[in-house]
């Protein structure tokens, strides 16, 4: 590919010097006698230039202010200053202007080679590396949002199959419909008043839906018996967080939830079931659901009682906070009306 160079200087001798010596190595040469013509020049074709070879004294402006100028309007292409000071403290002023090296004149055709396809060289190197680093980017930001499109997926996914698992319960025991979604409603809102992070909410919506998948295994006789329960039918139904524990202990990705599903029973005061867990021994997402689950199960009728006003369910949980309840809980959910819901 044929290499753009501009040249631009104030003597019309040096400026046929520099483009004879330049077009004879197959360069293509557009030469500029001042600074204004070079701007204009850059204004419609800096795409297609690919190095400047730049006097520093010039009338107008004068090389080192088009340096800076250029510098910060088209930092892709390299600039190598011309200079008729033979010295170093021009030649480095130039290079930390943002030079990417001079010549002093006379300039001697070698020297002139050998910077010109040095800077084009490293100039390449820059814009392939600058290249793949934004290739890079791009492929990093295409694999996030790939990634963040599975993560919903499998998060819906996951929802979806907590919901159909909770429709399983509740289509067993006819009783319990709307429930755990009931359920659901109450302990995400109790732990966005609390200002949990959301994998926590996360925890008590998931938790929520399957806290009674256990039921599952409790005969539908026992489940739907509208008179009181026996000693040994209670007790059977004490087994079903258990069973809900190893339901999904079979399910790795459902394994966050067992707290809530094996220990949404127990009590602050250590009476709760079926380990007898006492006070901050019992995780506060399963605190949540158990005041959720229970708010809810005194508002809605059941086969053996109908459903209690919503007056009477909040006297409850004052007369039980500190005891089945976690008092901060009870209060913080009756003082933001989350009955309500």
């Amino acid at each position: 590919m044929t290499r753009h160079i501009v040249t631009t200087d104030d003597d019309p001798a040096i400026r046929k010097i520099l483009q004879i010596m330049l077009r004879k190595e197959g360069y293509l040469v557009t030469a500029c006698e001042e600074g204004n013509a070079l701007l204009n020049l850059l204004k419609g074709s800096e795409n297609s230039i690919d190095l400047i070879l730049l006097d520093i004294k010039m009338p107008g402006f004068s090389g080192l202010e088009l340096l800076e100028m250029i510098s910060a309007s088209y930092p892709q292409i390299p600039i190598i200053m011309i200079t008729a000071f033979n010295d170093l403290d021009t030649g480095m002023r130039a290079i930390r202007l943002g030079a990417a090296d001079y010549l002093a004149k006379p300039v001697h055709r070698e020297a002139l080679l050998a910077t010109v396809k040095r800077v084009l060289e490293q100039a390449e190197k820059e814009r392939q590396l600058l290249e793949k680093q934004f290739k890079s980017q791009h492929q990093q930001a295409l694999l996030e949002t790939e990634l963040k499109e599975v993560l919903i997926s499998l998060k819906d996914t996951t929802m979806a199959t907590l919901e159909a698992f909770s429709e399983t319960i509740e289509q067993k025991d006819s009783y319990t419909k709307g429930h755990c979604n009931r359920v659901r409603n109450l302990a995400v809102a109790l732990g966005r008043v609390l200002n949990l992070p959301g994998e926590t909410l996360d925890i008590l919506e998931g938790g929520s839906l399957l806290h009674d998948i256990g039921k599952i295994s409790i005969p539908e006789d026992i489940l739907n018996k509208d008179t009181s329960l026996s000693e040994e039918e209670y007790a059977i139904i004490k087994t079903h967080p258990e069973a809900g524990q190893r339901i999904v202990t079979h399910l790795p990705y459902l394994k966050r939830y067992i707290p809530i599903v094996r220990n949404h029973h127990e009590r602050i005061d250590g009476l709760g079931y079926p380990d007898g867990l006492k006070g901050e021994d019992i995780p506060l997402e399963v605190r949540i659901v158990s005041l959720a689950d229970a708010y809810d199960a005194m508002t809605s009728s059941r086969a053996y009682r109908a459903a209690l006003p919503t007056e009477i369910a909040i006297e409850e949980l004052k007369f039980f906070s500190g005891t089945q309840f976690d008092t901060d809980l009870v209060n913080i959910f009756i003082e933001n009306e989350l009955y309500l819901l």
